[in-house]
């Protein structure tokens, strides 16, 4: 099945073989003041984002779906959804994002947001679907709540960086309750 949704003018595709570049070019340039960008010369990162272009619209190895996020015909990221049937029990779902800098902060990443979301409960008879953003993430804690998430907690020491202490994460959550009452 080929994954296509679209509104509010966001378009959630599959990548095509032509967007590699586009999205090599982002990761290797701006990945966010929350992760590093890695490396130009970094082969097997790159061979990872090329698997994940090639995979993209279908649910790789049963557990992550890759798409691009468009505006006006252009990529401007990505958006995930992942499971993971050996470890969570059916419909339980978590959501992950990347926007391009010059496309933050314009209601983007709100949009890609729900139509993924509404995706999973309505399609993928999820049960609850989460996200989790780094705790000083305004932006991204901003995008849940208007999408409809709730604050359920923090993971404290959640994401480990190389030159610091882990960071503490922020956890939402949304239930088949919470989508069906709008």
């Amino acid at each position: 099945m080929r994954i296509v949704l679209e509104g509010d003018g966001v378009t959630l595709r599959p990548f095509a073989p032509e967007d590699f570049d586009v999205l090599w070019r982002e990761e290797t340039r701006d990945r966010g003041d929350f992760e590093t960008a890695w490396a130009a010369d970094d082969d097997r990162a790159k061979e990872r984002v090329r698997a994940r272009v090639e995979q993209s619209g279908t649910w790789r190895d049963g557990r992550v779906l890759d798409l691009a996020v468009v505006v006006d015909g252009e990529v401007v990221g990505d958006v995930q959804a992942r499971r993971d049937p050996a470890y969570a029990p059916a419909g339980l779902f978590d959501l992950g994002i990347g926007l391009f800098a010059a496309r933050r902060g314009n209601g983007v990443g709100t949009a890609a947001i729900r139509l993924l979301t509404a995706f999973l409960f309505d399609e993928e008879q999820a049960v609850r679907v989460t996200l989790s953003t780094d705790l000083d993430n305004a932006a991204m804690r901003r995008v849940a709540e208007k999408a409809g998430f709730t604050q359920e907690g923090v993971m404290r020491g959640f994401w480990i960086v190389p030159d610091g202490p882990a960071r503490d994460y922020a956890l939402y959550g949304r239930t088949r309750a919470d989508h069906a009452a709008g």
